[in-house]
């Protein structure tokens, strides 16, 4: 198998993952999936690299967190992603990159590669975009069903992905959003 049957079987594992856990979530990964293509295009980057870097940084979220441990999930979706390579004849530095836009979607240092760097701030659409914000909301009232909680979750995820943001581009788009809905979440926490 090649490098487009690769990109749509990420994202049909990552819809599986979705149907079979949350079918709620879809609407959060559509967010990044099209905002990471419209990156990729604005960087020149490998456009079918990114696709596959977001339908696996997450594959195995939602495995995680009904374990009660979702901190793990990047590191189960790095096995998962190697698992799955396995069965594809693409190069080894073609393996190399998207195993790092797994590894490197909560932010890095020095991003392996510029895709890599748009999968990482593709990640941050889904928590800082209005529709992001709104859907993630709604996730979080059937999660938790206690508006405190819901409220310091929505800081901490829009604080941890606003930290993330490397990309200019990125930063002047989403900047703004971020700040209205930070003074927002000051009012509403009074």
């Amino acid at each position: 198998m090649n490098l487009k049957d690769l990109v749509k079987n990420a994202d049909i594992a990552m819809r599986k993952e979705i149907e079979k856990y949350n079918p709620d979530i879809e609407l959060i990964y559509d967010i990044a999936l099209k905002s990471g293509g419209v990156l990729a295009s604005k960087y020149n980057a490998n456009i079918d690299i990114v696709k596959i870097g977001i339908a696996l940084m997450d594959l195995k979220l939602l495995e995680a967190q009904s374990l009660n441990n979702p901190k793990k999930h990047t590191d189960m979706a790095i096995d998962a992603t190697i698992e799955m390579l396995k069965d594809y004849d693409i190069d080894k530095e073609i393996k190399e990159n998207i195993i790092n836009c797994v590894k490197e979607h909560h932010g890095a240092s020095k991003y392996y590669s510029i895709e890599s760097e748009i999968c990482a701030n593709a990640d941050c659409y889904k928590f800082l975009t209005p529709k992001g914000i709104f859907a993630y909301c709604s996730l979080l009232g059937r999660r938790h069903h206690n508006l405190d909680k819901e409220l310091e979750q929505l800081e901490y995820k829009m604080n941890e992905k606003y930290n993330i943001i490397s990309l200019d581009t990125v930063k002047e788009e989403l900047e703004n959003y971020y700040k209205q809905v930070k003074k927002l979440l000051d009012v509403a926490k009074k």
